[in-house]
């Protein structure tokens, strides 16, 4: 074989291995998304970061909602007054109703401590009907909390953003 052809043959096999490596890079072709999303990082829950509780305050929320259902981490986020923290809660009952809820609390205590000892209040709908499947009196979270601040709205983006994927 001349070296004509072998360089011929050479940049026609790397022309045809980088069209195939271009022609998956920004086509979604690589989208750890699920389908309809769009190409990856385009969901704007992807955008909002929030740490993740301590043991100790999961196991609050865990708590609260009872035995029915199972609460694996929790979202956090500063807010004014406390911190705001998201769950999703699952039932853990075989033939269960309920389904996957992104439940919003409060607390005034530091979350991410493991020496978490504080109380958590319900702030969204999920939360409180969480709790009052249980039939226990919530406290009412202190009145600078509501499920319309910004640090809520970002908490319960989180829960869904992670939870998606």
């Amino acid at each position: 074989m001349s070296i004509r052809v072998k360089t011929v043959t050479a940049l026609v096999g790397a022309g045809t291995i980088a069209l195939l490596l271009t022609s998956c890079y920004g086509a979604g072709a690589q989208n750890g998304n699920p389908v309809g999303k769009g190409p990856a990082g385009d969901d704007p829950a992807e955008k909002v970061q929030c740490a993740v509780a301590a043991k100790e305050a999961v196991d609050a929320i865990d708590a609260a909602v009872g035995g029915h259902d199972d609460t694996d981490y929790a979202s956090i986020r500063k807010g004014d007054g406390g911190w705001y923290l998201g769950a999703s809660i699952t039932p853990n009952q075989k033939d269960d109703p309920n389904e996957d809820e992104v439940t919003v609390w409060a607390t005034t205590s530091d979350p991410t401590s493991e020496e978490f000892d504080g109380t958590v209040y319900p702030v969204n709908e999920a939360a409180k009907t969480a709790v009052a499947d249980e039939s226990t009196d919530a406290t009412a979270a202190p009145s600078g909390f509501s499920a319309d601040a910004d640090a809520a709205q970002a908490v319960a983006q989180c829960v869904i953003a992670s939870t998606d994927h």
